[in-house]
């Protein structure tokens, strides 16, 4: 590849990289076409972007980008996937798809600036989604909000009550 082509993938690579929340390298030991590109539309749902760089290629983009550490996993034929939001998804696609097909690996990655192992993927995978973990917050949230709503309303409810048994009871006596 001629050197004009070469830092045209850099630049354009270590464009994707600028801002990555999680770089996630893989290695693919013989992928059919049609398995990566199953794995490549199940990380695009997530918002990721997985390309295939040269591993040089790819540690000079990295460089640039401002990215360290991530040429310790690029050994081989490793495949990157990155991620600008969300760290959780792409670690549960790519770990997921790992169990179904052996022929790729996990190697590791960067998420947040910081290296990861592959055994730190695979506990980042069995984070809950972004989705779930503001569920949670706002039933936090809305737990004391309900409960001091039941203890105001809980006097008028029930003198509500004692009313309507008073009335109960002097209905039936005057029925009698």
């Amino acid at each position: 590849m001629p050197t004009k082509e070469k830092a045209e993938v850099i630049q354009g690579f270590s464009e994707i990289l600028k801002g990555a929340q999680a770089v996630y390298v893989s290695r693919n030991m013989g992928l059919s076409v049609a398995e990566v590109t199953e794995l490549r539309k199940q990380l695009r749902a997530t918002g990721a972007v997985h390309k295939v760089v040269k591993n040089t290629l790819a540690i000079k983009a990295a460089q640039a980008a401002g990215i360290g550490g991530l040429e310790a996993y690029l050994s081989g034929p490793t495949v990157i996937t990155v991620s600008m939001t969300d760290i959780v998804a792409p670690a549960k696609v790519l770990t997921a798809y790992a169990k179904d097909h052996e022929k790729l690996q996990v190697a590791g990655g960067i998420v947040e600036g910081k290296a990861q192992t592959t055994a730190d993927v695979k506990a980042i995978a069995e984070l809950p989604s972004k989705e779930q973990l503001v569920a949670k917050l706002l039933g936090s949230l809305q737990g004391p909000a309900t409960g001091m709503v039941r203890v105001v309303n809980g006097p008028a409810t029930n003198l509500v009550r004692v009313l309507a048994a008073i009335t109960d009871k002097k209905a039936a006596a005057q029925a009698a």
